[in-house]
Order: structure tokens, then sequence, then C-alpha cells
């Protein structure tokens, strides 16, 4: 406001006054209102905002330049942007006049913003939803301030999501491991008690004692304490065929039981 307000005093000989008031509710922010008094024609037809004139609007927004100024003079009077710590990114330009809402969209999407309208009480909005977008939007209207205060709050809050992102996952992996561990013990003791540790066959119960050794240990740490106990390598999967087999005597033993009952 203060910046529109020297441009007033630099162009033109209006007579205009500045007033800055404290508002009442809770955010108490200030309000800046800027007077008119004279040349009001002039101002209004030299920038096309005399009777919603469209002609003078394209004329006043030819160059990619000027596009890009028209954007940062809507932004500035009816734009807000949702600060990037909250749940989703969002930009919007605000207008009353459902043809200017349409016309800012186009200068928007004449740089491949994809902006989208949508109805909004008595009026209408221009938006853009993606974050890439919003920092062109604001490196486009030279609002370099905000966009470094928003690139710096959006990598954080990305970085944060990523990090978040590989402890839940490190997690989930986790409790498998364990749910998987605990139903090859519950496998082996099973075995044990109904059919005799007889049943287990050489390479059966290299992994049985490995298993009751190490009861919540994951594939991976199996693979080298198998190294260690039998100076010889297996993998993953040769560990996990051999359990699986394993799981196969209890089914075959419980569906036989199942028969003979």
């Amino acid at each position: 406001a203060i910046r529109f307000f020297k441009m007033l005093k630099v162009l033109y000989p209006a007579d205009t006054k500045l007033l800055i008031e404290q508002e009442k509710k809770l955010k108490k922010q200030k309000q800046i209102t800027i007077t008119i008094t004279s040349q009001i024609d002039k101002i209004l037809t030299e920038h096309g905002l005399k009777d919603d004139n469209d002609d003078a609007k394209i004329n006043l927004t030819k160059s990619d330049k000027q596009k890009s100024a028209y954007l940062r003079g809507a932004f500035l009077a009816t734009g807000s942007i949702n600060s990037p710590h909250t749940a989703e990114y969002h930009l919007e330009i605000y207008s009353d006049n459902p043809n200017e809402a349409i016309f800012i969209q186009n200068l928007m999407n004449n740089f491949d913003f994809n902006a989208k309208i949508t109805k909004r009480r008595k009026g209408y909005i221009v938006y853009l939803k993606e974050a890439e977008k919003i920092s062109d939007f604001l490196k486009l209207t030279e609002a370099q301030n905000s966009l470094f205060d928003y690139e710096d709050i959006r990598i954080k809050r990305d970085f944060n999501n990523s990090i978040n992102r590989v402890i839940n996952c490190e997690l989930a992996n986790e409790k498998k491991a364990q749910d998987a561990a605990r139903k090859q013990l519950d496998d082996i003791y099973f075995i044990e008690r109904c059919l005799g540790k007889d049943t287990f066959n050489r390479r059966l119960m290299e992994v049985v004692e490995l298993r009751k050794e190490f009861p919540t240990a994951a594939l991976s740490e199996l693979e080298e304490r198998y190294f260690e106990k039998y100076q010889t390598t297996i993998s993953k999967s040769g560990l996990n065929h051999r359990f699986l087999k394993i799981k196969e005597i209890r089914s075959d033993f419980e569906e036989s039981m199942k028969k003979n009952h």
C-alpha cells in the first residue's frame, strides 16, 4: 500500500491521503486506506479500470512483463497464500467479477500455472494447489522475500515429511519382521511339542536353532548370524524357504489331524 501511494504521488499530481488504522479484532492487523480525491477518471481510464473495459486490460497486458505486473497487482489487492506449515499448499486471487476471474486465470495459464476457478460465496477465486507452481508464481511476480520464506518452510516441511515416511516405513518393516519371527517360533514349538525335534532334518534344524537364539531378528540379521554360526553363507530367500518348509510340516500335520477326526 505504501508503494502504491508513492507511485501515485510520482506518476500523477493527484490529491491523496494515507490513513493507517489498527484493527480492533483479535489479530489486530494494520489497515491502510488510500483516498484519491482528484485525477480519478484519468487514473482509471489509463489503467483500464473504468467500466470493466476488457480491451484496455488486453492492451495493458500484451507483453509477459505487463502480464506479470498485472498479476502482481491482483495478488497484492485480493490474493492470499496458505502457510506451507498447513496441510495443503494453496494460493488464490479473489474477484467478485467472473470475467475478471477468467482474465486472471488466462494470464496465469499463459505461464503454464494450470490455474483453476471456483465459486466462493459472492465471488470467485482463481487458485493454485501445486507447491512448485506457487513458487513459480511468487518468482514471476518478483515477491522475492515471500518466495525465500515460502521455500525455506516448504523445504523443511518436505524434509520432515520424508523423514517421517522413512521412520514409519522402518517401523512397519520391523513390526512385519517381528510378526513373521513370532509365527516361525510358534511353528517350531508346535512341531517339537506334537511331532518331536527329530522331525527336523539337519538343514531345518540349523534355522530352528538360529531362530530360537535370535527370536526377534529379521531375515537380514539371521543371514549374518547364520554365517557366524555355521561358517557358510545363506541368502534371505534361502532362510525364508526353510521356514516355509517348517510351516508346511505343521500345516500337513494339522490337515491330517482334521481328516482323522
